[in-house]
């Protein structure tokens, strides 16, 4: 009987947070479309993906395990032949996969060598009928288009933070397969260099997010957003011409083509809100913006908002959530 495959992404012995999305988004189908869930990760050594194993509890059917030393660094050919034998063990009529940069490489890969159907950064995914739906922006986030995914199996990869992570359940069997080296690798890996870890909570995981924009007007100002993203907790994010001017790093780029907010509260300060910039937050449960634009289209998506000057705005804010922590 086929099924619903959810392929995690495992980096530095860890489960990636964006696997449980997906696997939620999988058991969604899996009950549409009566068919059993499956789960695979992939690793170097069966041993090393115990641990992530345990983190990625979600009811599968079958969890498969697929460890090969060729994998202990990254290869887009070494995920492929794995994928493509938990692929061959399991049948499934869908595979899902996070949308990670590693994905970005790979999984394109392997829908070509199955010759089958793909769409990339999906938001959200559908059954009608028997067609698998898959919306995604488009046209700079202006748009979401609807596609009708073919083949078999049908391969989706899903934007973080587009879906909610699904709750625990244990899984009822693991089981290891067998994974050979690829042949004819043509990546050989000469040095890997670690990014600088950051202090404060990760943009794509955080529950609050404090975010500035050109509306600060110049970057000796930015210090409104980190005390504010201090007193709550929050971690920090921009708007892309803030990124792309060199105020901060590009790593806190929120919108479309920087990380996707799935926040429980989103700060807007100085943020007109492009396009691209409220596609990348339109998961979040609750935005606030400040702009002294009433016009601005952040206004648009914002549960609240204020008119005014962010530097009179904004520390009396932060004061009054110091003053409520005590």
């Amino acid at each position: 009987m086929p099924g619903i495959l959810v392929i995690g992404e495992v980096a530095g012995g860890r489960l990636l947070p964006a696997s449980l999305e997906a696997a939620a988004a999988g058991a969604a189908l899996a009950r549409a479309l009566n068919e059993p869930l499956f789960g695979a990760l992939a690793g170097h050594g069966h041993d090393g993906l115990d641990s992530a194993a345990e983190t990625f509890a979600a009811g599968f059917a079958t969890l498969y395990l697929a460890g090969h030393a060729s994998l202990q660094n990254y290869s887009a050919h070494a995920h492929v032949s794995a994928a493509q034998v938990v692929i061959k063990t399991c049948s499934p009529s869908v595979v899902l996969c996070p949308h990670t940069l590693r994905a970005r490489e790979w999984v394109p890969c392997l829908a070509a060598a199955l010759d089958t159907g793909l769409v990339m950064d999906c938001t959200s995914l559908a059954i009608e009928g028997t067609q698998l739906v898959a919306y995604k922006p488009v046209h700079g986030g202006g748009v979401v288009g609807e596609f009708v995914v073919h083949g078999m199996p049908r391969i989706v990869t899903l934007r973080s933070g587009a879906c909610a992570r699904g709750t625990a359940a244990p899984n009822t069997q693991v089981e290891r397969v067998s994974v050979n080296a690829p042949e004819d690798e043509r990546v050989t890996l000469i040095e890997e260099i670690a990014a600088p870890a950051s202090s404060g909570p990760k943009l794509a995981d955080a529950k609050i997010v404090v975010s500035g924009g050109r509306g600060l007007s110049s970057p000796d100002n930015w210090h409104y957003i980190d005390e504010a993203a201090a007193a709550l907790g929050a971690a920090v994010g921009c708007s892309r011409p803030v990124a792309d001017s060199g105020w901060v790093k590009s790593t806190h780029q929120v919108g479309l083509s920087g990380s996707n907010i799935n926040a429980d509260l989103y700060i807007a300060v100085g943020i007109s809100g492009a396009v691209q910039h409220l596609a990348g937050i339109n998961s979040s449960a609750i935005v606030a913006a400040i702009n002294t634009d009433a016009q601005a289209d952040i206004f648009t998506r914002a549960n609240y908002g204020v008119v005014g000057d962010y530097r009179e705005v904004l520390p009396a804010f932060v004061e009054q959530v110091r003053k409520l922590k005590g």
